[in-house]
């Protein structure tokens, strides 16, 4: 997916050329693609728009459009969406309005389910090929860090990917200080999120505190963060790919035999990819539970095991399969903690 800037080149700003370089290199738009960026009116996305804006008008991309959600939490919510429309309008940039509703609960989550749906329903009534969210290199090593204290594994680690079926992220290579300096040289306006300052969040007391903690420890440290994050992701792809020759798309079991001499980090990752073919989530299923799930077939005897949900893992003539309990083949998984990581 090669983009042709031969014309029109000089126009960009080093922003704007860092930008193309990383959807060069990642592959994530081609010059005939339309893409809908998701537009807060944060500094992130703010700058994402903006710069699109200008690919657009050097023929690296296709139509720029795009889409607000509120989430309808806070007082004040509407004139975000309305400094967001006369952003769009500065920049020529269609804009499509949601309100959605976010249920009790965990309000981030409920609130990130509901926003990533109404923008893929606004990019498909769009046209948009790609959806482009504002992520930023700083953002990446943050996950990083958030995950690394959980004890994620290589899947986890990967962070946030640059590409993800019709959803890009263009600032992955870029940092928060160089979105604002963009910002400032272009003389775009933003708005700040008053949550972004709370202590309650994770995420904020990482971005406040331990990463500046690192970069004081280590300059660096952010760009080395997301630099590992790209190599943990190649390996975790490779590992993907053993563990799909155990368990392919489609399959119900998988071979006692086979799983017991692979190599355990793709033992693992095929144990959840039974689980996935069999409940259609990656939802529901902790390491302990992929643990147990081993330990059961490394027996080398016919058992079952328990899983979230009222699923059963179990081993039977040579093969290892998950299912729901005779009788309930509509149970859904439960109890989980997220998605896998």
């Amino acid at each position: 997916m090669e983009l042709d800037l031969k014309q029109g080149r000089a126009a960009l700003l080093p922003f704007e050329r860092d930008v193309l370089a990383t959807c060069r290199a990642r592959r994530l738009l081609g010059p005939n693609e339309g893409v809908m960026v998701a537009l807060s009116g944060g500094p992130d996305s703010t700058a994402l728009l903006a710069c699109l804006a200008a690919l657009r008008d050097t023929g690296a991309c296709g139509r720029v459009s795009a889409c607000h959600v509120d989430h309808q939490l806070r007082a004040g919510s509407g004139a975000d969406a309305v400094a967001c429309e006369e952003l769009c309008a500065r920049l020529g940039v269609p804009l499509e309005r949601v309100a959605v509703s976010v249920q009790p609960g965990n309000v981030q989550g409920m609130a990130r389910r509901a926003r990533y749906a109404a923008l893929r329903a606004a990019a498909a009534r769009a046209g948009a090929a790609r959806l482009a969210t504002g992520h930023t290199r700083s953002d990446q090593a943050e996950t990083v860090i958030l995950r690394l204290v959980r004890g994620a594994g290589a899947r986890g680690l990967a962070g946030i990917p640059p590409r993800r079926g019709m959803i890009v992220r263009p600032l992955i290579d870029r940092s928060r200080a160089e979105v604002v300096a963009y910002l400032r040289a272009r003389g775009l306006p933003w708005l700040e999120d008053p949550t972004n300052a709370s202590p309650r969040f994770d995420r904020n007391r990482a971005r406040r505190d331990v990463l500046p903690a690192l970069e004081a420890l280590r300059p660096g440290a952010e760009a080395a963060l997301a630099r590992a994050a790209d190599l943990l992701r190649a390996d975790e792809r490779a590992l993907e790919r053993l563990a799909r020759e155990l368990v392919p798309a489609g399959a119900c079991e998988a071979s006692v035999d086979e799983l017991a001499s692979a190599p355990a980090a793709v033992t693992a990752r095929a144990v959840r990819r039974l689980w996935r073919e069999a409940t259609g989530s990656r939802r529901g299923l902790e390491a302990h539970h992929v643990a147990a799930v081993v330990r059961l077939f490394g027996r080398g005897r016919p058992g079952r095991v328990s899983l979230p949900g009222g699923r059963v893992a179990e081993v039977r003539r040579g093969s290892l399969r998950i299912s729901a309990p005779a009788g309930n083949p509509a149970v859904s998984p439960r109890g989980g903690a997220g998605d896998l990581l």
